[in-house]
């Protein structure tokens, strides 16, 4: 699940484009091509894990994970159906063994209705059912080993899911400005959101699994880590009464990202370099 979440960390996707001063504007299609995720440990700074990820039409399709010493430790792979929709992701061991595999599905309004993720070899079995209901909430039940927990998101008028509950209790909701969060409550703590003026992420991260912007949550069945997913703006600040995360970037001439550094209360996370060709 480790390695999950990283790859879903990156939050964003791909193209851009910028026009030469002619009578007739020709567009040029920048393509991202790489983005390089370096992560340090948050007491003493050292370089703990590197990860690759490469894309491929627009879209990623390998992340190859690096420890401290420069050493393959995991590669996971990303498939996508004939509608270009993430449809698994597959994670092997340096040996080429097949650790571990998420499987989504999709009903006929290319909504997710299942997911399937087995890990460590098929030791840890989760599968998820999502019910899309008519009263603009979805239900989703999961089974993980034998464990059985259920949880409601409920659905705004916009389209968006923007709140978590959990036997009756808001766990999470999240008030919006389009598709963008300006603050969110999580488990009774507040965070409020702050963004640069310009610059931005050519392409939502939720796009991979088609237009539907639920579809983002319900891969990853929570919507406290999927919220970010939403907007290409690029966000400056998450506050909270007792942390600070930050995020400083410079851009290319398109005003998409060359660089990010991301700080909680101070300290360096994470680093990242993006390639575009």
């Amino acid at each position: 699940m480790k390695k999950l979440i990283l790859l879903l960390s990156i939050g964003l996707l791909i193209t851009s484009c910028s026009s030469e001063e002619n009578e007739i504007p020709e567009i040029q299609t920048q393509v991202l091509v790489k983005i390089e995720q370096r992560q340090f440990d948050f007491n003493n700074g050292a370089l703990t894990e590197k990860i690759i990820f490469e894309y491929n039409n627009q879209r990623p399709t390998i992340a190859l994970f690096y420890d401290e010493n420069n050493q393959l430790t995991y590669t996971s792979e990303w498939n996508y159906s004939n509608n270009n929709f993430l449809s698994s992701i597959k994670g092997y061991l340096p040996s080429g063994t097949l650790d571990s595999e998420t499987n989504i599905t999709y009903d006929s309004s290319n909504r997710i209705i299942q997911t399937k993720r087995s890990e460590e070899n098929s030791t840890y079995l989760t599968t998820t059912d999502f019910t899309h209901n008519s009263n603009n909430t979805i239900t989703s039940n999961t089974n993980s080993n034998g464990n059985i927990s259920s949880k409601t998101f409920e659905i705004n008028n916009i389209g968006i899911i923007d709140k978590e509950v959990v036997n009756g209790n808001v766990i999470v909701s999240v008030q919006y400005e389009d598709l963008k969060p300006i603050s969110k409550t999580s488990y009774s703590t507040s965070y409020n959101y702050t963004y640069l003026v310009s610059g931005s992420f050519p392409s939502s991260f939720q796009s991979i699994f088609g237009n539907n912007t639920v579809n983002v949550v319900l891969f990853q069945n929570s919507l406290d880590n999927s919220l970010e997913s939403f907007t290409t703006e690029l966000i400056k600040k998450v506050e909270s009464n007792s942390t600070i995360i930050e995020y400083t970037f410079t851009l290319n001439n398109d005003n998409y990202p060359l660089t990010k550094k991301d700080f909680y209360n101070g300290k360096l996370e994470n680093e990242f370099d993006y390639y575009y060709e």
